[in-house]
């Protein structure tokens, strides 16, 4: 996949069919939109091309309603070329940027600059000054422009609407699962293994710490969770929480317990993948109490991956 920051580009694509929006966490409902603006490339033999905004409009048109992304740029640049989009523009959005009217966002962006041939977007979208561009005015200038506009409908599962307000929302009430159904994969954020105080050795569950500068943190609680190391994959306990048994008022920590892991893992990156919430955190009245919980938790975990098939790499 071919990355641009800027339209400013000296390029000539072929039969560009193109999509446009947040994108933030490639949900379901991307998914089809990115599945159909292939298909529709594939039928004139042109160039899949998706542009997104970075940092997201909300910093400039709402700083107050500012959201935690849930996939970071990163990550989102990551997973749309794993879906399959050959060209991706990632254009900064500024004020300047979001003053232009529909129709010259269209004219000297859309034809102009990219020349496409085809628009494929959300039932949702709006674009131009104020949101002012709607689907129906779209359409009207796709027609006098000379490009095809094709809205893809809502994706539902079990009877829910996906997006991407509606996954943030899982995620910070810790509904990793039904999150997992909307995402097509498990939430996952990614940091690096820093040195903690060391009390699950300790109590027999030597665990690693995570520091991630994420913003989107599940809700405090106890995981079964999918530790990725260098391209491996192991089965996980995690904590999230301020470890109420041994502190009041601590920092958050995300602590895992890797099943059937032996190793010393400070300074590497690792990818943590949350698969479904086992309880609450909880302050235990003694060391040998919370050892006790850990062991249930962990036998949960066990049995959740024996179930699923999914224990080991």
């Amino acid at each position: 996949m071919r990355l641009f920051e800027t339209i400013d580009i000296q390029e000539n694509f072929k039969n560009p069919v193109l999509t446009i929006g947040n994108y933030d966490g490639i949900h379901l409902g991307h998914r089809r939109i990115i599945d159909r603006v292939k298909e529709r490339a594939r039928d004139i033999s042109g160039t899949p091309m998706l542009m997104t905004f970075d940092p997201h409009p909300l910093h400039i048109l709402g700083p107050d309603r500012e959201l935690a992304a849930i996939t970071p740029r990163e990550e989102k640049v990551r997973l749309i070329a794993e879906a399959g989009i050959e060209v991706l523009f990632v254009l900064p959005f500024t004020a300047d940027f979001a003053r232009l009217s529909p129709e010259a966002f269209v004219a000297s962006i859309l034809v102009e600059r990219l020349a496409i041939k085809g628009l494929v977007i959300g039932y949702d979208f709006r674009f131009g000054t104020g949101g002012k561009g709607e689907v129906g005015l779209l359409r009207e200038l796709g027609a006098g422009q000379g490009f095809f506009v094709e809205v893809i409908g809502a994706v539902t599962v079990a009877g829910e609407k996906v997006g991407s307000n509606r996954i943030r929302k899982l995620v910070e009430e810790g509904d990793a699962a039904f999150a997992r159904m909307l995402l097509a994969r498990p939430y996952a954020i990614e940091g690096t293994v820093v040195r903690a105080k060391g009390r699950g050795a300790a109590i027999g569950y030597p665990t690693i710490n995570l520091g991630t500068d994420y913003p989107l943190i599940p809700k405090t609680g106890v995981y079964v969770t999918r530790v990725e190391i260098e391209g491996q994959n192991f089965g996980a306990v995690t904590n999230i929480g301020c470890n109420p048994t041994f502190e009041e008022g601590g920092e958050r920590s995300i602590e895992t317990f890797i099943l059937d892991f032996d190793g010393l893992l400070y300074g590497k990156r690792v990818r943590l993948h949350f698969l479904a919430r086992i309880r609450d955190e909880e302050k235990f009245s003694s060391v040998d109490a919370l050892r006790d919980r850990i062991a249930a938790d962990v036998e949960r975990a066990r049995a959740y991956f024996r179930e699923e098939g999914k224990e080991g790499p």
